[in-house]
């Protein structure tokens, strides 16, 4: 960045910058996600206040202006840092836990908190550190397997091998001067007469009967193995678990959740196992 561009700012907007930076602290605390910045290049902003103020040092003690009115612009520039020091820390945790979160969480390329974040009022340069730490899970969770300590099974992109469906020309105008394939008919079972059996032996058969074929059980959904978790923390914003269902994290609260889904709420302080 070129520091000589804080020239271009105005009183005003100096004073707008200051005015954003304990405003957005203040907004941010408690907060897991990144709230809104006033405007997209903030922190370049913020460095333009301080090169500003530590001139307006420099400048009160070359010309001897009164200690009092020196030592109030030092107070101030010391006030400014302590706030941007304090707010990067909160911000950055912020960012860090959506990544973290987002990547332990997904499951088949989909990202399953639920907390979405408006890149575009943010600064780019959060972005960028949001993307390393999610790269940086990612690794992680491949180098520990983590799809196989969660249970989540890889979905085959291999087709299912077989006469493909005739009915899927149709709607099509034209087949290339072929004339359509005929209907397969159904083969007439036929009966076969084995000549060494008697007759006697043949109405015996008959009379018999055959064996009923056993009925084909009911099918029954299966349904994943629920674990009993209660909230012992809580978060401002919803997640949301693998059937699009949407969890609220208030302390004290029980839920029935599935075994990924709890033992990533359990492992990042949300919650813990709670009594059947």
């Amino acid at each position: 960045m070129d520091t000589d561009e804080h020239d271009t700012l105005s009183a005003s907007e100096l004073d707008r910058i200051e005015k954003a930076i304990f405003e957005v602290a203040r907004q941010q605390r408690g907060k897991r996600v990144p709230v809104s910045l006033p405007f997209p290049d903030f922190w370049d902003r913020a460095v333009h206040l301080v090169i500003h103020l530590e001139q307006e040092a420099d400048r009160m003690r070359r010309e001897g202006v009164g200690s009092a009115r020196l030592s109030t612009g030092i107070r101030r520039m010391a006030n400014i840092r302590t706030q941007i020091r304090n707010l990067a820390n909160l911000r950055l945790n912020a960012l860090t836990s959506h990544a973290v979160i987002g990547s332990l969480l997904e499951e088949g390329g989909s990202r399953g908190n639920g907390n979405s974040i408006d890149w575009s009022r943010m600064d780019p340069k959060e972005r960028a550190f949001h993307s390393e730490v999610s790269r940086g899970v990612g690794r992680f969770r491949n180098q520990i397997s983590w799809d196989v300590l969660m249970g989540i099974e890889e979905t085959s992109g291999e087709e299912a091998i077989g006469v493909p469906e005739l009915n899927r020309f149709e709607n099509e105008k034209e087949l290339d001067g072929l004339a359509p394939l005929p209907e397969p008919t159904a083969e007439k079972e036929v009966e076969w007469n084995d000549p060494e059996i008697d007759e006697e032996d043949r109405i015996r058969t008959i009379d018999d009967g055959y064996p009923e074929a056993p009925s084909n059980p009911a099918p029954q959904d299966v349904k994943p193995d629920l674990v009993r978790i209660r909230i012992i923390e809580d978060n401002d914003d919803p997640i949301i678990d693998e059937d699009g269902n949407e969890i609220r994290i208030i302390e004290g609260e029980f839920h029935l959740c599935s075994t990924t889904m709890s033992e990533t709420l359990i492992s990042i302080g949300l919650a813990e196992l709670a009594d059947v």
